[in-house]
């Protein structure tokens, strides 16, 4: 079995988008309740925190030195972490930042800024499909998915040729053709279904022989897909809300993840002691370095 650790028991609201830098050897990660873009260390157990002044859900690392690209829910911004200075990259998309925002979030193998949205009047209007997925380059800010919910679970193929999407919603993995010269996906097709016993997709991340791992919210388990949608790992852990995985370490052989303490969905079942917590998990498998926003 697996061996899973608590290695900062820090009690987020909303831990999210962990993000592994080689560079720093540091695993960034945001807590969206709490405003906080947070880097860990986890040679010192160390944990140093930045304020945004807005609900932050995701971001990317950028070339050397000291910024990240942040999406905030105002928009997309460049973030000095030595002056604290916030530049506007792009303005959000348009739609009602009251109900909507932006989600998960990551780079795809060419270094474009992929990030979906969600829409959080959904449990009361229960209309669907009004969120959207982004993409950030050198031309600037397109929508290049429709007609989702609650975007979720992004990841990209080593080859970057397959992107995984997850709507939580929907209670659905898709995966796409992904044309690596544009940044366009295309072919929609189910990947995984979930039945309503077998938890809500949430946060996830691909290993280097191509396996899909992902977050299973309310379930208290992170799973490992192969390529052909078949389950191929179940690894139970000591949270009800694990949110998402990133591989780090010096030898990208650790699955970090993130979890959140503040309770996302109606229910009783207890969310464990360490809710809200950084996990690391001994897997037996290696990551791929994530790309660095390049535009």
């Amino acid at each position: 079995m697996a061996q899973v650790e608590c290695v900062l028991d820090i009690r987020a609201e909303s831990g999210e988008t962990p993000v592994w830098s080689v560079a720093e050897q540091r695993l960034f990660w945001v807590d969206q309740l709490a405003f906080t873009l947070n880097a860990f260390d986890p040679a010192t157990g160390r944990n140093e925190a930045w304020t945004m002044p807005a609900h932050i859900s995701s971001f990317a690392i950028r070339g050397r030195g000291e910024k990240l690209l942040v999406a905030l829910r105002t928009g997309l911004f460049d973030f000095d972490r030595a002056s604290g200075a916030l530049t506007p990259v792009a303005a959000p998309p348009p739609y009602d930042q009251a109900a909507l925002r932006y989600n998960d979030g990551r780079c795809d193998r060419q270094g474009r800024y992929v990030v979906g949205s969600v829409d959080l009047s959904f449990f009361e209007n229960r209309i669907p499909g009004r969120a959207a997925v982004y993409r950030l380059d050198a031309t600037g800010l397109a929508p290049i998915v429709r007609d989702i919910t609650c975007s979720n679970g992004l990841a990209f193929s080593p080859d970057g040729r397959t992107m995984y999407l997850a709507d939580t919603v929907q209670n659905a993995v898709f995966a796409y053709d992904y044309d690596v010269a544009t940044g366009t996906p295309g072919n929609r097709r189910d990947f995984v279904r979930f039945g309503p016993d077998e938890g809500k997709p949430d946060g996830a991340e691909v290993d280097s022989e191509g396996g899909y791992w992902v977050a299973l919210l309310m379930k208290g388990a992170v799973a490992r897909y192969t390529p052909d949608g078949k389950l191929d790992r179940l690894i139970p852990v000591p949270v009800l809300q694990p949110t998402k995985i990133a591989f780090g370490g010096p030898d990208l052989a650790t699955l970090y993840l993130t979890s959140a303490g503040h309770r996302h969905l109606p229910g009783d079942e207890p969310l464990g002691d360490q809710a809200g917590g950084l996990f690391a998990i001994d897997t037996g498998f290696r990551g791929i370095a994530e790309p660095q926003f390049a535009f």
